[in-house]
């Protein structure tokens, strides 16, 4: 199911004179799902989704946040001015209602969009997701690294963007020491996955795009320290949570947050997985969100 598909990249120029670019997986005539990468991630992520979504009829779209892959960078973005991007790209393709999938920090992003348009967003898909960071105790299941990292977010976003550029000279310098970095702060039962060759070559073909500008990638983190902007009481679209238990970067405490403070979730729990267990699973899921 994650056999290699080629992308369908395509552009748009946006009325600030940026560019928006998004990636289309799967079939170009299936029932479109707008897919939201993670932070720091890119749209080739999605690619992974390329055999499931023709199997299960889905047109896989996949923008690339601000910064990342080949979209513009917008210096002090927020979490819903990327709606507006949104807004932008799917008015371009006709699109009046779309399901949306999201992984990792991609969540808030999609949270947000469902938030502005429930006449349009038709069902929302949240896979090993983010909560808000300043909820108390929200990040004690998370590894140490991840715990370091979201302290800074909270306390010294000051320090994100030489982090972030520490990790883009790594990548631009050695793709295969990025990868093997990436790897280590993921749980075993990630890096079992992540080591197939399939899915290993989606990520090193990614890296360059999720690391490619240090102050978006610290835009994607400071973003997610901070209020979103709106309440996830007032989120109304019909969602669905997916959550491994053994994921110690998205932990399932974030997970049941959400799916507490979302009036129409429903959490999907495996114990044995992590993040990538659900690749295998993507077909599945994509069934869900077209029901």
């Amino acid at each position: 199911m994650t056999e290699h598909q080629p992308d369908r990249v395509e552009t748009m120029r946006l009325e600030d004179g940026r560019t928006l670019e998004w990636h289309t997986y799967g079939d170009p005539g299936g029932t479109p799902v707008l897919a939201m990468h993670g932070s720091p991630d890119s749209a080739t992520i999605w690619r992974l989704a390329g055999t499931a979504a023709s199997t299960v009829g889905v047109r896989l779209i996949a923008p690339n946040r601000p910064g990342f892959g080949g979209s513009t960078p917008k210096s002090g973005r927020s979490i819903l001015d990327w709606v507006n991007d949104l807004d932008a790209l799917t008015d371009h393709l006709g699109l009046t209602a779309f399901r949306l999938l999201a992984i990792s920090g991609g969540s808030p992003y999609a949270l947000a969009c469902a938030w502005r348009h429930p006449d349009r967003v038709v069902r929302l898909g949240l896979l090993s997701v983010i909560a808000p960071l300043d909820v108390p105790g929200i990040t004690s299941q998370a590894s140490l690294p991840i715990r370091f990292t979201f302290l800074v977010a909270r306390r010294l976003p000051i320090l994100l963007r030489p982090m972030a550029a520490a990790m883009a000279g790594i990548t631009r310098r050695d793709i295969d020491a990025a990868a093997e970095r990436l790897i280590k702060l993921r749980p075993e039962a990630d890096r079992v996955i992540i080591r197939r060759p399939d899915v290993m070559a989606v990520l090193k073909s990614n890296l360059p795009n999720q690391f490619k500008d240090p102050e978006s990638m610290a835009t994607e983190m400071r973003n997610a320290a901070r209020p979103w902007g709106f309440r996830l009481s007032e989120v109304t679209v019909p969602t669905v949570i997916w959550q491994g238990g053994l994921d110690d970067v998205h932990t399932p405490d974030m997970a049941e947050y959400l799916n507490r403070e979302l009036p129409k979730a429903r959490l999907v729990y495996e114990p044995e997985y992590a993040t990538f267990n659900f690749v295998d699973d993507l077909g599945d899921i994509l069934a869900t969100l077209v029901d």
